[in-house]
């Protein structure tokens, strides 16, 4: 973390060795972002994902500089079928940090896959749609539209949800539950997880493999007990 005053980076001691600033509310704002940014990591570790995602963005609140949570947001997003999310936070992440940042491996995985950047597009034009037939009462052409954006990207969250309101709507109950505990199943547990991931061409943005070397890297980072 740099001082917000010069850009000198921070030592250990209380004061910018740069400007001769007092930095010590700066160092705990710091550390606090540290600590959310291991709550995030506890939680993704256990796919809860979406408890993930609020710690990681209180972490950026607190120090928007934080590359670790901002790549670690990244990660569950991707892992949440966020793809887009996923890559905005990588390449914000590699316009602050430049060097010496997991974000640029990321992104140029993910772009260097012209198929996949393919699906991607018409799974987001497909959910959008499907929000506009929504928005005008069309439902069963958003249900055509939702069930077409799970066969591509059956990771999609939003989308399973989306649809199971749909489903509730319209009082089929059954089909609802079926479909969420679907989706739960996808996110309930890191081995479940870990199975489906042998069978991904692209597994170094697996969030629990990278997570679990972050996790030996941030022992050393920890400023919170």
């Amino acid at each position: 973390m740099n001082c917000i005053y010069c850009g000198t980076p921070l030592s250990d001691i209380d004061y910018c060795t740069g400007c001769g600033a007092d930095i010590t509310i700066l160092k705990r704002v710091a550390r606090i972002s540290n600590l959310l940014y291991n709550e995030g990591l506890d939680k993704a570790r256990v796919r809860d994902l979406s408890g993930a995602i609020k710690s990681l963005k209180r972490s950026l609140e607190f120090n928007k500089e934080n590359k670790d949570a901002r790549n670690l947001l990244g990660l569950v997003y991707f892992e949440s079928g966020e793809v887009v999310s996923a890559l905005t936070e990588w390449v914000i992440s590699k316009n602050m940090n430049p060097d010496d940042n997991l974000a640029e491996y990321y992104i140029d995985k993910l772009q260097s896959n012209k198929n996949k950047l393919d699906t991607i597009n018409q799974t987001i034009r497909k959910y959008n749609q499907a929000l506009v037939y929504c928005r005008e009462d069309h439902d069963d052409m958003a249900m055509i539209q939702l069930k077409k954006v799970l066969s591509q990207n059956p990771k999609l969250i939003k989308a399973y949800h989306l649809l199971a309101l749909l489903y509730l709507k319209h009082q089929d109950y059954e089909k609802a539950r079926k479909l969420l505990k679907k989706q739960h199943s996808l996110t309930q547990t890191i081995q479940r997880h870990s199975a489906i991931s042998r069978k991904w061409s692209w597994r170094p943005v697996s969030a629990p493999v990278w997570m679990s070397n972050v996790r030996k890297n941030m022992q050393k980072k920890r400023l919170i007990a």
